[in-house]
């Protein structure tokens, strides 16, 4: 058996078990002597070595890994290599090298390669590496404030990470990341397609939303949602118009509209996705058919933190009293209240709200929403401070040296570790 055979059984056994005893067949040692051939001879057996860090190390982020192949590297066809029983990635010509990324979390893992040679045949070593032990473990999470910053009538795009101070629960935190422009987004476009939108309200808004998906970058990505007292309309996330525009032919608006249901649908939408989250909706805001409130609408933005937009259609009605409406769900003086939390949420997510009396404008508001999103500053830190024992909320203030400039910014968010569901 070869050293390389040896190694590999004493690598393969799991931290803190039995090592396997090997036998050593010394009748076959002259065997090392021999000149390795392009192929394997058929008598031949493939071995492989998994080669890692020192072994008992324990692994977080990439680390290099490879294959030690024996008796020839030429007769090999492929090389797969596994993390935790899934494959990461496949090698087919040398060095049989590539670099995992194992993750940060403290936790045990389980290294593989497979190699198969020209018949075939495979081989295999493993290897597992062990967590550290701790009597405590803290989870601290990377917090991203996505911050506009104006004055005099226009947006401030020169500033430094210097000129900025972040406070959360009242303590001045480190920014770890600064970035500012460009950076990618996932929205969903949250259209009213109720009766009030019926004909050509509705046909002119779902141009602007096409404008919007136009306008924007190669990694941001837009879903279209049409609701009314259900989802009318549903596309995937796309980065292309075209998507967006296909099964809307003959679509008229029709039904009542739940803004608050549907708002927590976008919001649910994007849960998983990463990055910066957006929803802009487009409505009146007269909900006359949500089963959800607005508090609980609330919750779901507390703790998924998209920056909101509100394209208001307003045609003067908000302070209509016949705007006072009386639904199965709610008197008027809900109504009046769900339409001021609906307000405070817009505002607190670090959103706006930008009305518009003509259905005309809407593509004027948002190429104004895709402006706002190109000319953000994103300031990253790790908190160092920790929420009351009573509420998982944490506080957040951005505040620059100049303080005659307005800042605009999400208001605070729930601590991941201590949210317990919806």
């Amino acid at each position: 058996m070869s050293q390389a055979a040896l190694r590999r059984a004493s690598a393969r056994h799991r931290p803190g078990g039995p090592r396997r005893s090997t036998l050593v067949e010394w009748s076959i040692l002259p065997l090392l002597l021999l000149v390795s051939l392009p192929a394997l001879a058929a008598d031949e057996e493939l071995e492989v070595l998994l080669k890692l860090p020192t072994y008992g190390e324990a692994i977080f982020g990439e680390v290099e890994v490879g294959a030690e192949i024996y008796p020839s590297t030429d007769a090999v066809n492929r090389v797969e290599f596994y993390l935790d029983s899934r494959l990461v990635g496949v090698v087919e010509t040398p060095p049989f090298e590539m670099a995992i990324d194992a993750g940060h979390q403290n936790v045990e893992h389980h290294f593989q390669v497979v190699v198969y040679d020209q018949r075939g045949e495979a081989a295999r070593s493993s290897v597992w590496t062990p967590s550290i032990e701790t009597d405590e473990e803290i989870s601290v999470d990377l917090q991203q404030i996505f911050v506009t910053v104006s004055g005099g009538g226009r947006r401030i795009l020169d500033l430094k990470r210097e000129d900025f101070a972040v406070l959360d629960n009242g303590q001045r935190q480190t920014l770890v990341t600064f970035e500012r422009g460009d950076v990618p987004f996932t929205a969903v476009i949250l259209v009213d397609a109720s009766s009030s939108m019926r004909g050509r309200r509705l046909q002119i808004a779902l141009e602007g939303a096409t404008s919007f998906v136009e306008g924007m970058k190669e990694l941001d990505q837009t879903k279209l949602l049409l609701f009314s007292d259900r989802v009318i309309h549903e596309t995937p996330f796309t980065t292309f118009a075209s998507v967006l525009t296909v099964g809307l032919a003959g679509l008229q608006g029709e039904g009542g509209t739940a803004l608050n249901d549907h708002l927590y649908l976008a919001m649910k939408r994007l849960e998983k996705r990463q990055g910066r989250r957006v929803v802009v909706i487009l409505s009146d805001g007269l909900d006359v058919e949500s089963v959800l409130s607005m508090e609980q609408v609330r919750w779901a933005s507390s703790r998924l933190q998209p920056v909101m937009y509100w394209i208001r259609l307003s045609d003067g009605r908000e302070n209509d009293p016949s705007a006072k409406i009386k639904s199965p769900w709610r008197e008027p003086a809900s109504h009046e209240r769900e339409l001021s939390l609906l307000r405070r949420t817009v505002e607190e997510s670090g959103g706006r709200i930008e009305d518009i009396d003509r259905i005309e404008d809407v593509d004027k508001a948002f190429q104004w929403i895709l402006e706002d999103l190109r000319n953000q500053y994103v300031l990253g830190y790790y908190p160092n401070s920790k929420s009351s024992r009573n509420s998982p909320w944490h506080d957040v203030t951005v505040r620059v040296r100049d303080s005659a400039l307005e800042v605009r910014t999400r208001d605070g968010y729930l601590e991941p570790s201590r949210f317990r569901g919806d």
